[in-house]
Order: C-alpha cells, then sequence, then structure tokens
C-alpha cells in the first residue's frame, strides 16, 4: 500500500465531486480495521482516506465508533426507524444542550446524517414535523388507458357513439384507399398516391 510520509501536507482548494451523482458504499469491517490500523501506526485521516478510497470524515467516524464501542462498532448496522418522541429527544439534546451531531449520533446508536436531517426539519418546521412520514418511491402515475367512466346521460352516450363511428369510418376509409393502391401497383398502372 503506498502510503504518503506522516507528516500532514496541506491543501488548498475546496470540496470536488467526481460526478454529480453519488454513489453509496457499503464498507466491510477489514477495511475499517485497516483504517484503524493506519491510524494507530501514526497516520492521519486524511492520508489513510487516500490511500483507502474513503473520505476522511468517514475514517473519523469509524475511529469514534471503534473507539466508542470496539469492534462492534465498525459492524453494519440494522436500519430501524425511532418514534418521534425519540427523534425529539435527541434533537432536543443537539440543539438545548449543544451535543454534537457526532456525539448524539454515537450515543443513541444512529447515523450522523439521520440527527442532521432531524435537526433541519425541526428548525424548519418545528418538532410537529418530525411525525410527517415522507413517501418513498416513484409517486403513482396515470399510466396506460384511463379508466372508462359511463356516460351519465343518452345525449353522451349518443356522443361517444357518434365519436366511435366516425373514427372507424375514417380507418376503413384509408384502408380501402390503400388496398385499392396496392391492387393498381400490381396490375402495373400507378395511380397517384392516396391523399387521406
Amino acid at each position: 500500500m503506498n502510503l504518503p510520509p506522516k507528516v500532514r501536507q496541506k491543501t488548498f482548494g475546496g470540496i470536488f465531486m467526481g460526478s454529480s451523482l453519488r454513489t453509496y458504499r457499503h464498507y466491510d469491517v477489514a477495511k475499517k480495521l485497516d483504517a484503524i490500523n493506519l491510524y494507530d501506526r501514526g497516520y492521519g485521516c486524511v492520508n489513510i482516506g487516500k490511500a483507502l478510497g474513503v473520505n476522511e470524515s468517514r475514517v473519523a467516524e469509524w475511529l469514534a465508533r471503534y473507539r466508542a464501542e470496539g469492534l462492534s462498532g465498525l459492524e453494519r448496522r440494522s436500519t430501524c426507524s425511532l418514534c418521534v418522541a425519540s427523534k425529539g429527544m435527541i434533537v432536543r439534546e443537539v440543539l438545548e444542550e449543544s451535543l454534537s451531531l457526532e456525539q448524539a449520533a454515537l450515543r443513541y446508536g444512529v447515523s450522523r446524517s439521520a440527527v442532521r436531517c432531524w435537526v433541519i426539519k425541526v428548525r424548519a418546521g418545528g418538532y410537529e414535523s418530525l411525525a410527517e412520514v415522507k413517501k418513498r418511491g416513484r409517486p403513482p402515475t396515470a399510466m396506460g388507458r384511463p379508466k372508462k367512466k359511463e356516460p351519465q346521460t343518452e345525449l353522451e352516450k349518443l356522443q361517444d357513439e357518434l365519436r366511435y363511428l366516425r373514427a372507424e369510418n375514417a380507418y376503413l376509409k384509408k384502408l380501402r384507399a390503400l388496398v385499392e393502391e396496392r391492387i393498381a401497383r400490381e396490375s402495373g398502372r400507378l395511380p397517384e398516391p392516396s391523399k387521406d
């Protein structure tokens, strides 16, 4: 593994996203342990992140979870939804007791990004906004044929039938013209193509 020297290098510039689409990765415990071992050997989070191809904040998160929970802190957590009261309690500690997002995430076993989203929701819409559940997935659309509804009056029934018969008549006229054109081509005399 090619690692830069243990001296922290100065970097200039900002954040660079390689593409506009984010890719979410799930790292195995072995890679996380590699990061912990490199940190114990004196390398910094920036250098470890570059060497392993991981964001430095992710490395720092792994270190904090390892310090707090040991090896079990590096294992993938199951996703479970918390009740609104629990979310409110966590947000209240972050906002009123100045608990950092990382500390709250470690204390309650949730992700930092979840705590951040809850705090943003509360700041925007109050604690009641935590109870709102956003529907996931693609919204339903009216795909395919529209549902047939029964005409309500005799006049509407007759108008629908008239519309259908006109369309059928136009279709048959076009079909007849195409058949006549084909027969004429096969017999050797070519009339002008139909305009219908």
